[in-house]
C-alpha cells in the first residue's frame, strides 16, 4: 500500500468513467468511500516517483499532518458526494478529478507539483461551480484562480532562482540562516495566489458570486472542502517551510486581521442566508491562517477540521431551502425549522459551535486559540476574535430565531434520509466533544507529537 494511490485511484477511475456516464457517479461514491477506507491502513511514509533522489524526484509525504488533512478532506468529500449522488450524477468524471487534485495538494512535498495541483483541483473547482447556472460569475472564479495561480507561479519561478530547488524540505533546510527579507517578495506572490482560494481578503472577489448562489453541491464542496483543503496548504507552507520577517509577519497579520474584522462586518450587514455564510467563512479562514502564521499548527488544524464540515452542514441546509423556497433572504425562511425540527436542531447545534458556546466542539477550540495568543503575548488578535465573535453571534442568533419561529405558517421542506442523518451525526459530534472534555484533550494528545 502507498500514498500514492490517493492520486492514482481517482484519476484512472475519473478515465474510466469517460467511457460510462452512467457508471460514472457510481464509481465515483465507490472511491471517494475507498479512499476513506484506505486511508487506515496505508503507512506514513515519504515516496520518490520517478527513480531521481530527493530533492530531485517528485515527493509525496505522507506524515501526521497530511494523514489528517486527507481524512478531513476525504470524509467530508464522500459525504458530499454521497448527498448529492442522485442530483448531480452528470458530475461523476469531474469530482473524481477534483478528488486526486485535493489529495496531491495535501501529500505532494514540491512547490512545483502542488502548483500543478492547484491547477488540476482549480479546473475541477470551476465546472462544480457551474453548476450553479451562473456562467458570469463562473467565468469570475476562472480569472481569479488563474491570476491567483499565475502569480504562486511567478513566486516559484523566483524562489528555483534563488535556491535551485523547489523540494520543501529542502527549501526549507537552504532557508535556514538566510535573511527572510530576501525572500519576502516570492512568499507574497505565492501567500496571494493560495489566498485566493483560502477566500482571504482582498484576494477573495469572486467569493460572493460562487458562494452566493451556491447549491447544495458547490456550496459545501467550496467552502468547505476546497477552503479546507487550501488552509492545510497554508500551514504546511508557514509551519514548516517559510520564516517571515518581522515586516513581512506585518504585512500578512493585517491581511488576517482585516479579513477577520471584513467578513464578520459584511455577514452581520447581509440579509441573504447564503451570503451570511459566506462571508462568515471569510472570517474563519483568517482565524485559521493566523494560526498557523503563529506557529499553532496544532491548533489550525482543529479549526480547520472544525470549519469544514460546519460549513458542510451550513451550506447544505441553506442551498437545500433556498432551492425549495425559491429564496436565501431570511426573512423568506421565517419559521422554517419549526416544520422540520431534526434539520433545525442540527443546524442550531452546529451555528452554536461556530459560534463558540459551551458544551460545543468550537468552544474548546476557540478557548485553545485565545490561550495560545495570550501565551504569545499577544493582545490585539485575542480582542479582534472576541469583538468578532460577539458579532458573529449577533447575526447568527437573529438568523436562528428567523428560522424557527414565524407568525405565519411555516413551510414544510424535503429534505434526503441521508441528509439528515449526516447533519445529526456532525451534529452530535460536535457535542460529544464539547461536553467531554478529557476526550478532546486525548485527541489533541494523541495528534499533537505528529504534527
Amino acid at each position: 500500500m502507498s500514498a500514492v494511490l490517493f492520486i492514482a485511484i481517482p484519476l484512472l477511475a475519473a478515465f474510466l468513467s469517460i467511457l460510462s456516464k452512467k457508471v460514472a457517479p457510481y464509481l465515483m461514491l465507490i472511491v471517494s468511500a475507498a479512499l476513506v477506507v484506505l486511508l487506515t491502513v496505508v503507512p506514513q511514509e515519504t515516496i520518490l516517483i520517478g527513480g531521481y533522489q530527493s530533492p530531485w524526484g517528485i515527493v509525496l509525504v505522507l506524515d501526521q499532518y497530511s494523514q489528517i488533512a486527507l481524512y478531513v478532506t476525504n470524509i467530508a468529500f464522500f459525504l458530499i458526494a454521497a448527498m448529492n449522488f442522485c442530483d448531480y450524477k452528470k458530475m461523476g468524471t469531474i469530482l473524481l478529478v477534483a478528488l486526486a487534485g485535493l489529495n496531491g495538494l495535501l501529500l505532494t512535498g514540491d512547490l512545483f507539483n502542488l502548483f500543478v495541483f492547484l491547477e488540476i483541483a482549480g479546473i475541477s473547482a470551476y465546472l462544480i461551480s457551474s453548476t450553479n447556472k451562473k456562467p458570469l460569475h463562473t467565468f469570475h472564479y476562472l480569472v481569479a484562480g488563474t491570476v491567483g495561480s499565475s502569480l504562486y507561479l511567478l513566486g516559484l519561478i523566483i524562489l528555483y532562482n534563488m535556491f535551485g530547488t523547489l523540494n520543501m524540505a529542502d527549501m526549507a533546510d537552504a532557508l535556514v540562516g538566510v535573511n527572510p527579507v530576501l525572500v519576502a517578495f516570492p512568499f507574497l506572490l505565492m501567500f496571494i495566489g493560495l489566498g485566493v482560494e483560502a477566500k482571504l481578503v482582498p484576494f477573495n472577489a469572486w467569493v460572493k458570486g460562487i458562494l452566493g448562489h451556491a447549491n447544495t453541491l458547490s456550496g459545501p464542496m467550496i467552502a468547505g472542502v476546497y477552503a479546507g483543503a487550501s488552509l492545510f496548504v497554508f500551514g504546511r507552507l508557514l509551519t514548516s517551510v517559510f520564516v517571515l520577517s518581522d515586516q513581512l509577519m506585518l504585512i500578512v497579520s493585517v491581511v488576517v486581521g482585516f479579513s477577520i474584522l471584513a467578513g464578520e462586518a459584511m455577514a452581520y450587514a447581509s440579509t441573504k442566508a447564503r451570503q451570511v455564510l459566506l462571508f462568515s467563512s471569510i472570517a474563519q479562514a483568517g482565524i485559521a491562517v493566523l494560526m498557523f502564521v503563529y506557529g499553532f499548527a496544532l491548533i489550525g488544524v482543529l479549526f480547520v477540521t472544525l470549519n469544514v464540515f460546519s460549513k458542510l452542514v451550513l451550506f447544505t441546509v441553506i442551498a437545500q431551502m433556498s432551492a425549495q423556497t425559491g429564496s436565501d433572504e431570511i426573512a423568506d425562511l421565517r419559521g422554517v425549522f419549526a416544520a422540520n425540527k431534526w434539520v433545525g436542531a442540527g443546524f442550531s447545534a452546529v451555528v452554536l459551535s461556530v459560534l463558540g458556546l459551551p458544551l460545543f466542539a468550537g468552544f474548546l477550540v476557540k478557548l485553545s486559540i485565545l490561550e495560545a495568543l495570550f501565551a504569545a503575548d499577544n493582545l490585539l488578535f485575542p480582542a479582534i476574535i472576541l469583538l468578532s465573535s460577539v458579532v458573529e453571534g449577533v447575526y447568527f442568533i437573529k438568523m436562528l430565531v428567523s428560522f424557527w419561529y414565524s407568525k405565519k405558517e411555516a413551510p414544510k421542506l424535503s429534505f434526503t434520509k441521508l441528509q439528515v442523518y449526516v447533519i445529526l451525526v456532525i451534529a452530535g459530534i460536535l457535542v460529544v466533544f464539547g461536553s467531554y472534555v478529557q476526550l478532546y484533550f486525548d485527541v489533541i494528545a494523541s495528534i499533537g507529537g505528529g504534527i
